[in-house]
């Protein structure tokens, strides 16, 4: 039986160095397109197109390789200390790397903020278009644009280059005049004379580093701008926080001078045309200590499974990387690269409709996907495999032009369930039609310059059948219903069908008819259009049974299967598909598939390949046996090919086929994984990846398959974030608010497998440990796994320092916590101010007196309101102030984080002192310098570096 092999194994047989071209992916958001090719051992090419002034890429190296398959993927290795890096760098079309916001190394980490290093600080020759790069990384290289930040090196979950257009923003902008600390407003020479309107952002060079950007509040256009700021300006020196000057120390902060750098992003994207650029990264070399990976190399054996690929999938990556594993993974043979659903298209701003739409005036591909696509092609070609490209009616439905759509009753368009949505064009469309026409050439001549034969798939045509939404057909847009009336003279039926579960009577039944005949007649003229090109050409019908055989919606036969048109030689090959039953172990619809394809549609067996898969969500690896049992019962039958669907999610699970092992396949394997999560309020929860609830040891744990797990591998440094845990908020017993309110914080985890249908027998744990960091974003968190190793990195013995070493009012302290011990009210949320908005971390209380600073480092614990229960930490007291008419103010709290719950006024709360740990506080607020546990008085680094002065 094949197996899922997820996870890096132990003993692997070879290295790769860190930061290998190969290696590198992108990311970016639409509309723009971006890929990444190796063009040498030691070089790679980006490629970009920019179409707003808010497009940002980076071009990506992981610490945790959650990419490659697990035999070849490498462990977690999250300590880069040492390591030096250089490279050669050239680029075109990309914001300069000595400007703001210009080239950056962007590093983030496992227990920290990210770092943002300026790759400019580090050039040691050329410009900053041309330059030669060198950087240890170690102390000598930090981030900060003026190079003023260490960087935790030993601590690197990812790194990334952040690249933009040298058309982001408002194009190079500069201060028109001085502007003075505590200013709120600047007049700035705009770049492009553009309007900066309210709510852009400046980055200006020279503001205090605490002040990262100004908010504008003011609407102003043209070549100088004077523009009104929310925050006043907080002026830096030299990159240094100007509040970091004691009061009555040093000078005042000096104002930033006319010339300085600003950089202005807008609100909004705004359309800015196709704006091409280029990276080239040469030369690389990578040395020191920590500068390479184990890896496993070692190839398997050749097997008769044939692969599946998806442009949109596939195009982050480097072909190098995808190639080369597909061949390490013993597939041989077709590949065949699904193009639907993507982002290759040329589009074009489109002013009525607002957006960005495909534009058949343009040539075909955007450049970033013509270099990858000619990379892929050339590297499949050179190892023998056989180039079988597709093309289906889908394009994203933010890129489909309005007039091309499958539309219902009710003028919807046909929106599938993937996101961002697809939609599908209508066959009866002919500027639609002449655009898939164009694609197939295209594509097709770049396989022939590659070598390759021609090849080429119509990939699943269809009328859709309103999946994941209305289930409805999509047969009723204009073009659709004009060209029946015209062709037959009969108006198009009324009312309607609403529903694929209608059975339409004899009033509907000419037009679903005739609907499924241009169906077939659009496959037809695309086959004789390709082959008008490529006489030789070898063509492929995907079919994908599902949409044809429900039996609960006969409708959709009627619609989508136009046999006159498909049967039998219609295609070279007919290729099926039913991978929404096959996950769900519906043997009997895979016989109905079987018998479409050779008795209704009349292909022979060594005419029809059998497409296996797949598997959606990664959660969800239960359902690879019933794949692997369906590719058995395929290869049994003795169809010309049988495939897997797809690459993209082989890699990700880590599924390795095993021909061998087919004549001993089981039923279905019994084991499943479970979490157990015990918190320390003594609630225990119970999670599982199998598909229905499961009782163990008297725990009911319950499918959540929202869940997935990272590495679950202890690296040589014993790091405590050995292992993740993510999973979405608010799936029921998991809430974003007890996140945030510390229920899970310290709780203890197990992982483990246990037998579904026998959860009496003994479980096998995986990990156990306890929940360490936990960080939110949008519906989505992430729990850091700390293992039991984690515990050894702990000090164990009292170590010198000036501060105490014990936490106040413990047993060590000895300080009675009833004697610090204060009650209050919330009195009010805001400080009345215009414009101030409760942010659940500063209050004003009434009932208090003591003096400023009383509850620093304090804790304070809510009594009544949504916190009741929650205990949080103090930043900081000011006490109440006598204002000049009289009147007294409320109290100021400033919590270290924000509640989980809102704070209204009228909450009763209770506070306790806090020690900041100096020796002045244990003596002049607590009395209790007998139990004081620092050495204030012992000479530190700077004593023993003293040196004789002549002076």
């Amino acid at each position: 039986m094949s197996r899922l092999t997820a996870y890096p194994k132990p003993g692997a047989t070879d290295t790769i160095r860190r930061f290998e071209p190969a290696y590198w992916h992108v990311d970016f958001p639409l509309p723009m397109m971006a890929t990444v090719v190796t063009t040498g051992p030691d070089s790679l090419r980006v490629m970009a197109t920019f179409r707003t002034n808010r497009d940002l890429m980076g071009l990506i190296w992981p610490t945790e390789d959650g990419i490659d398959h697990g035999l070849y993927a490498w462990p977690r290795r999250k300590d880069y200390r040492g390591i030096e890096l250089a490279f050669d760098w050239q680029a075109t079309g990309i914001r300069a790397m000595d400007r703001l916001q210009g080239v950056t190394l962007t590093v983030e980490t496992y227990q920290g903020p990210p770092h943002y290093v300026r790759l400019w600080n580090y050039a040691t020759a050329g410009t900053p278009d041309a330059c030669h790069i060198r950087m240890v990384l170690d102390e000598t290289t930090r981030s900060g644009f003026h190079d003023d930040a260490p960087v935790p090196w030993h601590d690197v979950r990812r790194l990334f280059l952040s690249l933009q257009s040298d058309r982001a923003g408002r194009g190079n902008c500069s201060l028109a005049a001085d502007v003075a600390h505590g200013a709120t407003s600047l007049t700035i020479h705009v770049g492009d004379a553009g309007p900066i309107r309210p709510g852009d952002r400046l980055y200006i060079l020279g503001l205090a580093f605490a002040q990262p950007f100004l908010t504008v509040t003011s609407d102003t256009t043209g070549p100088v701008q004077m523009v009104i700021v929310a925050e006043p300006v907080e002026t830096g020196q030299g990159g240094i926080e100007a509040d970091n000057i004691a009061p009555g120390v040093g000078p005042p902060a000096s104002p930033i001078p006319a010339g300085a750098e600003v950089f202005v992003e807008t609100r909004a994207p705004e359309p800015i045309g196709d704006q091409e650029a280029v990276v080239e990264i040469a030369h690389l070399q990578v040395t020191g200590p920590n500068s390479t990976l184990p890896v496993e190399r070692s190839p398997r054996t050749p097997h008769a499974l044939r692969m599946t690929d998806g442009f949109d999938n596939a195009y982050p990556l480097t072909p190098e990387r995808l190639v080369d594993q597909v061949h390490r993974l013993g597939y041989r043979g077709a590949y065949v690269l699904y193009m639907g659903i993507s982002k290759f298209h040329a589009l074009s701003w489109d002013d009525a409709e607002e957006r960005h739409i495909v534009d058949p005036a343009k040539p075909v591909l955007n450049a970033p996907s013509a270099q990858w696509i000619d990379d892929l092609f050339a590297r499949l070609v050179a190892k023998g495999y056989t180039l079988i490209v597709s093309v289906s009616f889908e394009i994203l439905h933010r890129f489909m032009p309005t007039a091309w759509m499958q539309r219902d009753h009710a003028g919807n368009p046909g929106l599938t369930g993937w996101q961002p949505p697809s939609s599908l064009i209508a066959p009866t469309v002919p500027d639609a039609l002449a655009y898939l026409r164009v694609v197939f050439v295209d594509l097709l001549g770049r396989a022939e310059a590659a070598g390759s034969a021609i090849h080429f798939q119509i990939g699943e045509p269809w009328w859709w059948d309103g999946s994941f939404g209305s289930e409805s057909p999509y047969i009723y847009d204009a073009t659709t219903m004009a060209a029946y009336e015209a062709a037959t003279g009969a108006s198009v039926p009324v009312p309607k069908l609403t529903s694929i579960y209608d059975r339409p009577g004899g009033e509907h039944r000419p037009y679903v008819h005739w609907c499924r005949d241009r169906l077939g007649a659009a496959t037809d003229w695309l086959v004789a259009e390709v082959r008008a090109v490529y006489p030789d050409a070898v063509s492929y019908l995907l079919v994908f049974s599902p949409q044809l055989l429900r039996p609960d919606a006969p409708l959709l036969r009627q619609l989508n299967l136009p046999t006159a048109h498909w049967r039998h030689p219609a295609f070279d090959r007919l290729q099926i598909e039913e991978y929404d039953r096959t996950v769900e172990g519906d043997i009997a619809f895979s016989e109905r598939t079987w018998r479409l394809a050779t008795g209704t549609l009349g292909y022979p067996l060594d005419r029809i390949d059998y497409f296996a898969g797949f598997n959606l969500r990664p959660e969800t690896t239960w359902v690879w046996p019933r794949i692997d049992r369906s590719i058995w019962d395929a290869f049994a039958r003795g169809p010309a090919e049988v495939y897997v669907w797809s690459r993209a999610q082989v890699m990700r699970d880590g599924w390795l086929f095993d021909q061998q092992s087919w004549p001993f396949y089981p039923d279905l394997t019994h084991l499943a994984t479970c979490w157990r999560i015990e918190r320390t309020d003594g609630v225990t929860l119970g999670f599982t990846a199998h598909d229905q609830a499961l009782v163990v040891d008297g725990v009911r744990y319950r499918p959540a398959h929202a869940f997935t797990a990272s590495q679950l591998a202890a690296d040589a440094e014993m790091a405590p974030a050995d292992a993740e845990m993510l999973g979405a908020i608010d799936a029921d017993e998991i809430t974003a608010a007890d996140l945030a309110g510390g229920l899970y914080d310290h709780a203890e985890v197990a992982l483990f497998l246990v037998d579904w249908s026998d959860p009496s027998l003994p479980k096998t744990i995986l990990r156990r440990g306890t929940i360490g960091t936990i960080t939110q974003s949008d519906a989505s968190f992430t729990a850091e796994l700390r293992g039991l190793a984690q515990r050894i990195q702990q000090p164990v013995i009292d170590s010198y320092a000036p501060e105490c070493r014990v936490d106040l009012f413990s047993a060590e302290c000895g300080v009675d916590r009833r004697g610090f011990e204060r009650h209050a009210t919330v009195a009010a949320v805001t400080d009345g101010s215009l414009g101030a908005v409760a942010d659940n971390r500063v209050v004003f209380v009434d009932g208090l007196t003591e003096p400023d600073g009383w509850f620093d480092y304090g804790e304070l614990l809510w009594l009544s309101g949504g916190n009741a229960g929650r205990r949080t930490e103090v930043r900081s007291w000011t006490a109440p102030r006598v204002e000049a008419d009289g009147t007294t103010t409320a109290g100021r709290i400033e919590l270290w984080e924000p509640t989980a719950r809102a704070i209204t006024a009228g909450d009763r709360l209770r506070l306790w002192a806090g020690c900041d740990k100096r020796l002045e506080t244990c003596k002049t607020r607590f009395a209790n310098v007998i139990n004081f546990r620092g050495e204030p008085h012992v000479p530190g680094t700077d004593a023993l570096l003293r040196y004789p002065d002549p002076r």
